[in-house]
């Protein structure tokens, strides 16, 4: 069975140095489990490692797609199950880092899924049309699916429409076992809020506000990038309507809550999960590696 190290946890609990730490110390490569890091041209506001640190170890689902496209679950977990065994086949060992724990869910094979990938002109069509509309078609389709639906959510119904017209004629794939470590890394609260609120300053000063404008010019909350916080919180300031102190503040508050209910997810819906202190992750997660590798 293929053994792999899953790297999760909140926002700016420090995933990525960890993972680095230990890809570099068990001859890893790491696949990021981050919803928002697949997008090419969003470095800064989806806290994308440096192309310095990509050089000292190869990082994979980073920068893959374009800012306006779409990308689910599914093909997150096809394009992952496909970088393991490439890293595997070369030796080395696969460690998944990242806080969108529906992906680390359904890697893990503890999320049933609608293996339908995207098709991006499917996409684009649907986009034209008004949400009622929408909501009509994925009735008529699968009225089951569109009762479960966020009816107030266009790309989870273009999504939804896409499952219902493709789903039943896709074989369900047999999904890989692995033997997989898996741990988070823990801070109090208060250390953790403190971590959060520093590094929205830092990107602030790193050029975060380009970015948000770029995904404002681009479509907005209209496309899935532009629902992320550290952008979304910015586009009242870019507006006019309210004050850059009065956006980074919003930023820090809304991170804050993600990171709570990032928490609270993982403590539910990842079986097997180790917390790690974050002060201590870095001996702590070496030493259960090298007893269970």
């Amino acid at each position: 069975m293929t053994k792999l190290v899953v790297i999760a946890g909140p926002t700016a609990s420090g995933k990525s140095d960890l993972a680095i730490a230990m890809a570099q110390k068990f001859n890893g490569e790491i696949i990021s489990a981050d919803a928002m890091q697949i997008y090419r041209e969003l470095d800064i506001g989806t806290a994308k490692v440096t192309l310095t640190e990509r050089k000292l170890v190869p990082h994979h689902l980073i920068d893959i797609i374009g800012m306006t496209d779409q990308f689910s679950v599914a093909d997150f977990v096809a394009r992952a199950d496909a970088a393991i065994v490439d890293i595997v086949s070369r030796g080395k060992l696969p460690i998944i880092a990242g806080g969108t724990g529906f992906y680390v869910k359904a890697l893990l094979g503890e999320q049933p899924l609608d293996f339908v990938a995207s098709d991006a002109q499917e996409v684009i069509d649907l986009k034209q049309r008004d949400l009622s509309d929408l909501m009509s078609e994925l009735q008529r389709l699968d009225s089951t699916l569109a009762n479960k639906v966020d009816q107030h959510n266009k790309q989870r119904i273009i999504r939804a429409i896409e499952i219902a017209r493709h789903g039943a004629h896709v074989k369900k794939t047999m999904r890989p076992k692995y033997d997989a470590l898996v741990v988070g890394i823990d801070w109090s609260r208060d250390i953790l809020y403190e971590r959060i609120n520093s590094r929205a300053q830092t990107m602030i000063d790193a050029g975060l506000l380009t970015e948000a404008n770029r995904i404002l010019n681009a479509g907005g909350e209209n496309i899935q990038a532009g629902k992320a916080i550290g952008y979304k919180e910015f586009f009242p300031y870019l507006y006019g309507d309210i004050t850059l102190d009065e956006a980074i503040t919003k930023m820090q508050q809304d991170s804050r809550r993600y990171a709570k209910r990032q928490l609270t997810y993982l403590r539910h819906q990842i079986p097997g999960l180790i917390w790690l202190d974050g002060a201590q992750s870095q001996a702590e997660l070496a030493t259960r590696i090298e007893s269970w590798v």
